[in-house]
């Protein structure tokens, strides 16, 4: 069953995959992989344990959402952000906040197509057989 709380730690869970692999405050796998030059063992493992994360969160975006459903979600992101500038909150000059944006964007297609299935089932009034009370 989905809930808010099950919502937001889909997208918190998607934030923290997409900043941890690069942000541009300098605490990221990217920094301390071209940063660091020992430890490649460790690196590598790290690679691949954020290469499967990233595939699986990105395979379960396409399979919930498709083309149409991302880019839907890219458009609401996208508009949101020319609000925020077109009223000056954000400055678009600045490299780093739209390195921040961009990755935001990224996180928020990902976090929103973990839970995109259950928002739409549940919008539907669809009932999965394990819900049923007997």
């Amino acid at each position: 069953m989905m809930t808010t709380a099950g919502f937001i730690v889909r997208i918190i869970f998607a934030v923290l995959l997409v900043f941890g692999i690069y942000n541009p405050s300098g605490y990221s796998y990217y920094d301390w992989l071209v940063g660091d030059l020992g430890h490649w063992t460790v690196k590598l493992f790290g690679a691949s344990v954020l290469a499967f994360l990233l595939f699986i969160h990105a395979q379960a975006t396409w399979r919930s959402m498709k083309l149409i459903g991302i880019l839907l979600v890219l458009s609401v992101v996208s508009s949101f952000g020319w609000v925020l500038w077109d009223f000056g909150v954000i400055d678009l000059a600045d490299p780093t906040t739209r390195s921040l944006g961009l990755l935001s964007t990224v996180a928020i297609v990902l976090g929103a197509g973990q839970s995109w299935s259950l928002v739409r089932y549940r919008l539907s009034g669809q009932v999965d057989s394990q819900n049923l009370i007997a």
